[in-house]
């Protein structure tokens, strides 16, 4: 063989040993190849949710020929303990959807879920507001979509204000003084407004956060002092001892039943209340013909700062070991902002927290105005959001326990202040 052609056989070899590569590059580089693809995807819910989403997901793979999509659901019921030995044995599906405090039961330094941010040329991450999607950011990686936002809300019986010739609170001294003129000319068994004890710690936490800027826990502690604590039990006391509320010795004795469904609340004796604005179309619709419920607006009677308790209501994280991140991506923002898909799936997980998918249900009529202005209420005045663990089972037992004492005079407001601190810093300690 000749020097000229063994030089030309090798270029040749490395030409096309060079073109295999790129193709395996581009291939590597471009999952949006024809190949077909296989993605779980894994949620809970109820009926409705469960057909709504199938629908959608048909409708994803007409549009996408090459992905084809396992799912996996059902009853909340053991799914988290379901989801927890997948997540253990690395057998997670694609796509979850999640509870939004599973981030710091599986990502608590940020690793346990995709991180989203890396696929942000397919998701359109404009299309939330960013303190919303800060609230699934660990160590400056985004482990999941929030898929909407649930606050409380202050709801008003319109009705029972105008019977007494009142017009709408604005401010806590509102709701007292509208209270005296209710008893005055409608009944002493009239109240201006009512809640049960987590409303009542909500309401404390509401003035605490108003007052300092600050969210109820920040860097694994307790953000408040005692003192700031005592004086948000007194101003809850306060409401109770002017008879603004019943005590929860009072509402005990009307039976362990929720407020939504207390005769005094569907005949309009309590005047108002402050709960979710996911189910303001229950406590509406609970009420008895004739009665009108609204949503209010936030009190700004204790300082400069916005106060609102939200929460991200659940949320659509990835799988950090799925083998085709590209089209888990594309799913995730299908089922959260194409047109089509948004109506099908319309309220079944709650009001969207993407723009886009909210403009769609607004226009095509599958939004209930009352709800709407509530959730819009929740996200203008949102506060700095929860700590994941705040409303973790043990936790919430034991500030329930406090509550309970200091609703029943059993702690002073300077012990159950104290109590807080200790049992909420003790079981932040014990659990990160």
């Amino acid at each position: 063989m000749s020097y000229k052609k063994a030089i030309f056989l090798s270029l040749t070899a490395i030409s096309a040993f060079t073109a295999c590569n790129k193709d395996k590059e581009n291939t590597a580089s471009n999952p949006t190849t024809n190949q077909e693809v296989t993605l779980r995807v894994s949620w809970w819910g109820g009926d409705d949710r469960h057909k709504k989403t199938l629908e959608a997901l048909r409708l994803f793979e007409e549009k996408h020929p090459n992905i084809k999509i396992k799912s996996e659901y059902g009853g909340w019921q053991g799914w988290q303990e379901k989801i927890t030995t997948q997540m253990a044995g690395n057998m997670a599906p694609d796509l979850m959807q999640i509870n939004w405090n599973w981030i710091n039961i599986f990502s608590k330094n940020g690793d346990g879920f995709y991180n989203l941010n890396d696929l942000n040329s397919t998701i359109d991450l404009n299309q939330y507001d960013k303190n919303i999607l800060e609230q699934c950011v660990v160590n400056g990686k985004l482990n999941a979509i929030p898929y909407g936002v649930a606050g409380r809300v202050f709801l008003y019986n319109k009705t029972t204000y105008d019977k007494a010739s009142l017009t709408l609170p604005k401010s806590f001294d509102d709701i007292i003084s509208s209270t005296k003129v209710m008893k005055e000319k409608l009944g002493n068994d009239y109240f201006g407004f009512e809640t049960d004890y987590y409303g009542a710690l909500l309401l404390m936490l509401y003035k605490l956060e108003q007052e300092t800027g600050k969210p109820f826990i920040v860097d694994n502690a307790v953000a408040y002092t005692p003192e700031q604590i005592k004086n948000a039990a007194d101003f809850y006391l306060n409401l109770v001892n002017t008879k603004t509320i019943p005590s929860l010795e009072d509402r005990a004795a009307a039976g362990n039943i929720q407020l939504d469904q207390h005769p005094n609340w569907i005949v309009g004796k309590f005047g108002g209340t402050y709960e979710w604005d996911s189910a303001s179309l229950k406590w509406r619709d609970s009420l008895e013909k004739g009665q009108e419920l609204v949503v209010g607006e936030y009190p700004k009677d204790f300082g400069p700062y916005k106060s609102g308790f939200s929460k991200v209501s659940m949320a659509l994280a990835i799988n950090k070991n799925t083998k085709h991140p590209k089209e888990a991506a594309q799913l995730l923002n299908f089922l959260v902002s194409d047109p089509e898909a948004v109506k099908i799936l319309d309220v079944s997980r709650g009001i969207p927290a993407n723009a886009s998918a909210v403009s769609t249900l607004k226009e095509n009529n599958l939004l209930d105005p009352f709800i709407l202005e509530a959730n819009n209420k929740v996200i203008e005045f949102a506060g700095k959001g929860i700590h994941p663990l705040f409303e973790h089972r043990q936790l919430h037992t034991s500030l329930k326990d406090i509550v309970d004492k200091l609703g029943y005079k059993q702690l002073s407001s300077e012990e159950a202040a104290n109590q807080l601190i200790s049992v909420t810093n003790n079981f932040l300690k014990e659990n990160n």
